[in-house]
C-alpha cells in the first residue's frame, strides 16, 4: 500500500529543489553560500558578501532592502535578489 505524502512535507521536497539548483548556479557564478532557511514556497539563501553583488545593485538585477546600524558592527545594508525561485540575500558592513 503506498502512503499518500503529506501537501506540507510536497513543499518542503519542491523548496529543496529549488534551493539545490540555485546552490548551484551561485556555485558556477564564484559566491559562497552561508545558509539556507527552507521557508516554502520561497526559500531564502544567505551569501557572502561579493563584487557581483554591488554590479547587479548597478545593472539593477539586485536592490538593497534593509539599512540598519549593529551596537558591535556598527553601519551595515542588506542585499537581495532572486534566483530559481528562492530569495539570496548578504550583508554589506559600513554602508
Amino acid at each position: 500500500m503506498q502512503t499518500q505524502r503529506p501537501i506540507q512535507n510536497a513543499k518542503v521536497i519542491a523548496a529543496a529543489h529549488l534551493v539545490a539548483a540555485a546552490v548551484e548556479r551561485l556555485t558556477q557564478r564564484g559566491l559562497t553560500v552561508v545558509g539556507v532557511e527552507m521557508e516554502p514556497p520561497r526559500p531564502t539563501i544567505r551569501i557572502l558578501k561579493h563584487e557581483s553583488c554591488s554590479a547587479m545593485v548597478q545593472e539593477g538585477k539586485a536592490a538593497y532592502y534593509g539599512f540598519d546600524q549593529d551596537t558591535y558592527f556598527g553601519k551595515y545594508r542588506q542585499g537581495q535578489f532572486q534566483l530559481n525561485g528562492c530569495r539570496v540575500v548578504w550583508d554589506e558592513l559600513d554602508a
